[in-house]
């Protein structure tokens, strides 16, 4: 069995407490799980640069792209370094997706949750696996381009910098979404001083005002 987390995967389902699964669900559950980590071909890639800070502007590396918005400037604050960091579940992942979206809706539905998970913990194995390498150093958590106002448009620049397309397949559509859609890419912050506990927040993501988690009083990070 995976290392997807369950509770997550129900909580994208629109499960809040996971003992009100019923046991017909959670054996489909199950079983989609399985079929889903079969098929995924998970792959991340990452490259370190120095942060440069030049007034208020911060560039990643000299001479080197510039990342823009307040946002993702203050998740770097403290750091002397940035990894760009690209995961992915891959396109065999995209098919299987839509296979099971097209056999059953709710197999569909259910699958979709989990490979949402399966992303995200691909994502935080991307930034373990570099820190192993960068023995003494401190992250942040991974922070996504198109979170909070850390714009979109610097998909294409980011996967660019790690050489994403051909490494591990992954582009950026004209739509700006990613492909293969169960893709991460982003910004964490490296340094050599332990960093303060930087928590996810609600503020920047663009479904917060429609949230049914925060509706509720609960967070679905």
């Amino acid at each position: 069995m995976s290392e997807i987390n369950r509770a997550d995967a129900l909580r994208y389902m629109g499960f809040r407490d996971a003992n009100a699964v019923d046991v017909r669900t959670a054996a489909l559950v199950d079983e989609c799980e399985k079929k889903l980590v079969a098929a995924a071909k998970p792959r991340f890639v990452s490259r370190v640069f120095n942060i440069i800070r030049e007034g208020e502007r911060l560039f990643l590396g000299e001479n080197g792209a510039e990342l823009l918005g307040n946002d993702v400037k203050k998740h770097l604050k403290g750091c002397e370094k940035a990894a760009v960091l690209c995961s992915t579940l891959s396109a065999d992942t995209d098919k299987f997706l839509k296979k099971q979206e097209l056999a059953d809706a709710l197999e569909g539905l259910i699958s979709d949750a989990l490979a949402s998970a399966y992303a995200e913990k691909v994502s935080e194995d991307a930034l373990s696996d570099l820190l192993s390498k960068m023995n003494g150093y401190h992250a942040t958590w991974i922070f996504a381009a198109g979170y909070g106002d850390f714009p979109a448009e610097q998909l294409p620049e980011l996967l660019r910098l790690v050489d994403a397309e051909r490494k591990i397949g992954v582009s950026c559509l004209a739509s700006g979404m990613l492909s293969p859609s169960k893709t991460i890419a982003g910004v964490a912050g490296l340094s050599e001083k332990p960093l303060g506990k930087a928590e996810k927040s609600c503020v920047g993501c663009k479904m917060r005002e429609k949230c049914e988690f925060r509706r509720n009083g609960e967070r679905c990070i």
